[in-house]
């Protein structure tokens, strides 16, 4: 069997998506979940985990591109309120090295505290549109990784031929390149799930099982209705939702089966 820890990104983000994330939990497919604690939504969504019969580990999704800063303004990242700028001005602004690296490094820490202070120890750390590997924010991260080296790292890869997948992949190579450098060993699985989807799920999610090679992490995004998309995962609302109905079809089941996939956590992959 190959062990997959099938994660989804989002939670706290909103009750869509949170439905989303707890159905394909229930599922027994989804078996991590990245938890947002700059929205507002962290509480309730952890209350609703809770009440899972097998709750999924959870992960802290880190952010500096949505929501409110929980360590106060950010030069180049916030509005004076500390409320984020949003994905485009982020990655040019960390790309120009505007932030700085200790309020940055504070920011990070907050949240990582945030959780905790919600009981709970993340199995993992990944960044919402992927900004743990942003340039000054990953050095941030690889510090705190340095301190927690049980903890599961993402290092975001596409096999999609665009500008996206290439930004991506670029930044997950720097993100090794700068932990290689700094001596801090990562912990982290193949990444799958990356590449825009187009066309029917089932299709797509068919061809990355074709791909998989070994045990893996596959990224997922799961929306239970059409109201909650800003684009996460290259993800539209449409798409997010198809996602969510082939995790929960016998279909998908099915080809896990056949192709010898067992559904994992962090720690057992």
């Amino acid at each position: 069997m190959t062990r997959v820890v099938f994660c989804a990104d989002d939670l706290g983000m909103g009750p869509e998506r949170d439905e989303g994330i707890l159905r394909a939990a229930a599922t027994g497919i989804v078996r991590e979940v990245s938890l947002c604690v700059t929205g507002g939504g962290e509480t309730a969504a952890l209350a609703r985990v809770a009440r899972q019969s097998d709750a999924p580990g959870i992960g802290l999704h880190v952010s500096f591109t949505y929501g409110r800063a929980l360590s106060g303004p950010i030069e180049g990242l916030t509005d004076p309120s500390g409320r984020f700028h949003g994905l485009p001005r982020a990655l040019v602004s960390t790309a120009l090295g505007r932030p700085r690296l200790d309020a940055v490094t504070r920011e990070v820490r907050a949240q990582l505290a945030r959780l905790r202070a919600l009981g709970v120890e993340p199995t993992h750390l990944n960044g919402h549109h992927h900004a743990h590997v942003f340039p000054i924010i990953r050095d941030a991260v690889l510090e705190l990784a340095r301190e927690l080296p049980a903890l599961h790292l993402r290092v975001p890869a596409s096999p999609e031929w665009s500008a996206r997948g290439a930004t991506l992949n670029a930044l997950g190579r720097a993100f090794v390149g700068r932990a290689r450098a700094r001596g801090v060993a990562l912990r982290s699985l193949p990444c799958l799930g990356l590449d825009a989807a187009g066309g029917d799920a089932l299709d797509a999610f068919t061809r990355t099982l074709e791909r998989l090679d070994g045990a893996a992490e596959w990224v997922l995004h799961p929306l239970a209705g059409p109201g909650e998309a800003d684009g996460g995962g290259g993800l539209g609302a449409r798409a997010r939702q198809d996602e969510l109905r082939v995790l929960e079809s016998a279909a998908f089941r099915a080809l896990l089966a056949r192709h010898g996939v067992e559904p994992s956590r962090f720690g057992d992959a």
